[in-house]
C-alpha cells in the first residue's frame, strides 16, 4: 500500500536502517505486550506500554478499564491527554518498542505493526495469561470502544491496514518467538 501511495516509486538513494522504535498496536489480545516486552528484550530496547499507564490511571479512579474507556469516549479531552503525555515521553526517547493502539498517529521515526486476532482466540490467550474476567462480550466490548473513541476523538480507525507498515495476523503462526521472528525478518 505504502508502496502505491508513492506511484509506484522507490527510492534507491534512501539507505534503509533499523527503526529506532517500533510501535504495536492491535486488537484484544492480540500479544501486543507479551510480544512487545520478547521484542524489546532481544532488540535490547526498553519497553514502554500505554495499556499498563491507562490501568493504573483508571484504578486510581476507581474504574475497571471498560468503564474507563466510556468515560474516555464521553470525555474526549482526559483521552488527548492521555496521548498527549504518553507520546511526549516515546517521541523524546530512543530504543524503544511500544505498546500503543494510536502509535502510527503520534511516534514519530517509528515503524508501525498491527497485531490481528480473532474474537475466540483472543479469549484463550486472555484466560492462559490469567485474565480470566475476560469473555467474548467483553473483548467485543473493549474492540469496539477502542474504535469508537479513536474515531470520536481524533477521526482515526486505528484497524485500517493503511497506517501500518507490517500486519500480522497472530493465529498464524505457532508462538510469540515465530512472530518475533516474521518481524525482525519484515524489517531486514
Amino acid at each position: 500500500d505504502k508502496f502505491i501511495e508513492r506511484g509506484g516509486i522507490y527510492d534507491w538513494k534512501t539507505k534503509k536502517s533499523f527503526p529506532e522504535k517500533l510501535t504495536l498496536s492491535g486488537y484484544v489480545g492480540s500479544g501486543k505486550t507479551t510480544l512487545g516486552k520478547l521484542l524489546a528484550k532481544k532488540l535490547q530496547y526498553n519497553f514502554i506500554s500505554i495499556g499498563n499507564r491507562t490501568r493504573e490511571f483508571a484504578g486510581n479512579k476507581g474504574m475497571t478499564i471498560v468503564e474507563f474507556q466510556k468515560y474516555c469516549l464521553a470525555n474526549p479531552e482526559m483521552d488527548k491527554q492521555l496521548d498527549q503525555d504518553f507520546s511526549k515521553v516515546c517521541n523524546s526517547s530512543e530504543n524503544l518498542v511500544i505498546d500503543y493502539r494510536l502509535g502510527f498517529k503520534f511516534i514519530k521515526n517509528s515503524y508501525h505493526i498491527f497485531l490481528r486476532i480473532s474474537e475466540t482466540a483472543a479469549i484463550e490467550r486472555l484466560k492462559t495469561a490469567n485474565r480470566a474476567k475476560e469473555s467474548y462480550d467483553t473483548i467485543n466490548q473493549r474492540n469496539e470502544s477502542f474504535k469508537n473513541q479513536f474515531l470520536n476523538s481524533y477521526g482515526v480507525d486505528y484497524t485500517m491496514p493503511k497506517n501500518y507498515d507490517l500486519v500480522i495476523d497472530v493465529e498464524r503462526f505457532n508462538n510469540a518467538e515465530e512472530i518475533i521472528e516474521h518481524i525482525l525478518h519484515e524489517i531486514g
